[in-house]
C-alpha cells in the first residue's frame, strides 16, 4: 500500500470516529395550549404575577421579591423540591412572560437551560387562549444519560407540569 492511500485511509478513520463521539443531547421542546372561559385581562393578571405562581396544585410556596424582569423567584413543591427561575421577559402588550430555570431540582424537572414562555391571547368570545412553550436539554447533558435523566423523560416531566399548570390557572381564572 503507498503512503497516500494510507494517509487517506487515516484521514477518513479519524474523521469518523470523532464525528461518532461528539454529539450531545438535542433541545427539546414543548408546547401545550389552553382555552379559558375568562376575559384575557383576567388570565393575564394572573400570569403576569410572577411573585404568586401556584397554578400547579405540586406547588405549595413560590417566593420572589418583586414582578419586574430580572427578578428571581424560588418554586417549592409538595415533595420538598425546589426550583429557582428567573423573569427574563414581561411584556404588557403581547401578554407574554418568559423565563429561565436558574437551579432545579432533577427529581422534579430534570432539565438543563430551560427557558418558557406564555402567551395569553384574547378570543372573540370572552375566553382566552393560553400558550406556555417551554424550550430545554434533558437533565444529564452527556452521551448515555440515566434513564432518568434522558431526552424522554425530561420530555415527559417537562409536559406533566405545565398541564398541571394550565389546569390550575384554568381553575384559578373561572373562578368568580
Amino acid at each position: 500500500m503507498n503512503k497516500y492511500k494510507f494517509s487517506f485511509i487515516l484521514t477518513l478513520l479519524f474523521l469518523f470516529s470523532t464525528t461518532l463521539s461528539a454529539h450531545g443531547p438535542s433541545r427539546q421542546k414543548v408546547s401545550e395550549k389552553i382555552q379559558i372561559n375568562a376575559e384575557s385581562s383576567k388570565v393575564w393578571s394572573i400570569v403576569k404575577n410572577f411573585k404568586d405562581f401556584k397554578w400547579n396544585s405540586e406547588i405549595t410556596e413560590c417566593s420572589a421579591s418583586k414582578n419586574s424582569v430580572g427578578s428571581e423567584r424560588v418554586i417549592e413543591f409538595s415533595n420538598g423540591s425546589k426550583v429557582k427561575q428567573k423573569l427574563e421577559k414581561l411584556d404588557e402588550n403581547k401578554m407574554m412572560i418568559g423565563w429561565r430555570i436558574i437551579e432545579t431540582d432533577n427529581k422534579m424537572l430534570p432539565v438543563n437551560s430551560y427557558a418558557a414562555k406564555v402567551f395569553v391571547k384574547n378570543n372573540d368570545d370572552d375566553t382566552s387562549t393560553i400558550n406556555y412553550k417551554a424550550g430545554f436539554y434533558r437533565g444529564f447533558m452527556g452521551n448515555d444519560p440515566p434513564e432518568e435523566l434522558n431526552d424522554e423523560n425530561s420530555k415527559k416531566k417537562v409536559q406533566e407540569f405545565i398541564k398541571k399548570s394550565l389546569e390550575g390557572l384554568k381553575e384559578i381564572a373561572e373562578k368568580n
